[in-house]
């Protein structure tokens, strides 16, 4: 009877790792997807709002408003900084040219409130110092709510900015230092300035530079000029 034996062997998978599956490798990461058309929309109406209520801020240090004394034809000013709070709790950083006390020629005397544009601040008012106060008109300016170095993050083209005017005439009439009060002012200025003046029939005079007409005309000629 014959021995009969039978082996059996097997080979080892490609590789000689024992029989062990290798990892796959970790797919590519996907392109990130084209924006929506909602998306541009949106980025879009973002921009043009900001252009309209957060346009660029103005940037200057308090040597742009000139010395705090100083003279013209002869004759001694001095500039004077206060800080008012407007109805909505924002702080107002203001100036006041007016003669030095020794020179007053009376107690009390005309003042121009000098209202600055869009994206600008009180620095403007300095190029209409020598004219007033050469002519015996004293000269306060403020850097508007969400402007210059006052409190606030937006700009409204006048419809709050008229309240921030409110605040100053309220100041400049409780100090007794003030007669009649007239109002210059350019772009938004000037649009802040018609906006309180039928709210104070007692101002004097106003001097009106390149206000816009109607705010949604305004806005459309944006919403155009970006196109």
């Amino acid at each position: 009877m014959g021995n009969s034996s039978s082996s059996s062997s097997s080979a080892p998978d490609e590789g000689g790792d024992g029989g062990r599956r290798q990892p796959e490798a970790a797919p590519a990461p996907a392109a990130p997807p084209n924006p929506s058309y909602w998306a541009m929309a949106k980025q879009g109406y973002g921009e043009l709002v900001n252009a309209i209520i957060r346009p660029p801020r103005a940037e200057y240090s308090m040597d742009d408003l000139g010395p705090s004394a100083f003279t013209i034809a002869g004759r001694a000013f001095e500039r004077s900084d206060v800080q008012l709070t407007n109805p909505r709790g924002l702080v107002l950083e203001c100036s006041h040219w007016q003669p030095a006390r020794a020179n007053r020629p009376a107690p009390r005397m005309p003042c121009v409130i000098y209202l600055h544009g869009n994206s600008s601040c009180r620095v403007e008012a300095t190029s209409i110092l020598a004219c007033c106060l050469s002519a015996g008109i004293t000269v306060f300016s403020l850097d508007m709510a969400g402007s210059g170095h006052s409190g606030g993050e937006w700009v409204s083209l006048g419809h709050f900015e008229k309240d921030d005017l409110r605040t100053v005439t309220d100041h400049l009439r409780s100090t007794g230092g003030v007669a009649t009060i007239g109002l210059w002012g350019r772009s938004m200025g000037a649009a802040t300035a018609l906006l309180h003046g039928p709210r104070d029939p007692s101002i004097a005079a106003l001097v009106l530079d390149s206000s816009f007409a109607d705010l949604d005309q305004l806005a459309l000629e944006m919403v155009r000029a970006t196109c």
